[in-house]
């Protein structure tokens, strides 16, 4: 018996896998954007640098957020203590938010004793 040469190759399947890598890499990647919590952030003309560190959000309604969970003052507090006056601190504040809870917030990461905080900002374009 006589056996037949291959003259070309089924992509098809190759592509179809390919195909549904890219619509779940298109799908994670819009999570990873979003974060957890919605918040609306302020817009500004330039900003600098990625996140890095512990992250604190405050929603709209003045809700304080800490490993994407409602926290009061006292319990982000409690996990600020555990921290090293080192850490870097990121803080995500709604723009529709009142400055109240923002300065609540500002007031205890001073008491703690924390130097490096950020405001994340969204650039406007």
């Amino acid at each position: 018996m006589k056996e037949k040469s291959i003259d070309s190759i089924n992509v098809v399947p190759f592509i179809d896998i390919m195909l549904v890598l890219l619509t779940i890499v298109l799908a994670t990647a819009t999570f990873i954007k979003t974060g957890a919590i919605p918040v609306e952030l302020p817009v500004v003309s330039h900003s600098e640098g990625a996140i890095e560190g512990v992250i604190i959000d405050i929603s709209a309604d003045g809700v304080f957020y800490f490993d994407a969970q409602a926290r009061t003052l006292s319990e982000i507090r409690e996990h600020l203590e555990r921290l090293s006056k080192r850490s870097s601190i990121t803080v995500r504040a709604d723009r529709n938010s009142t400055i109240q809870p923002f300065a609540e917030l500002m007031s205890l990461l001073k008491e703690c004793g924390f130097e490096k905080i950020d405001l994340q900002t969204e650039v406007s374009r």
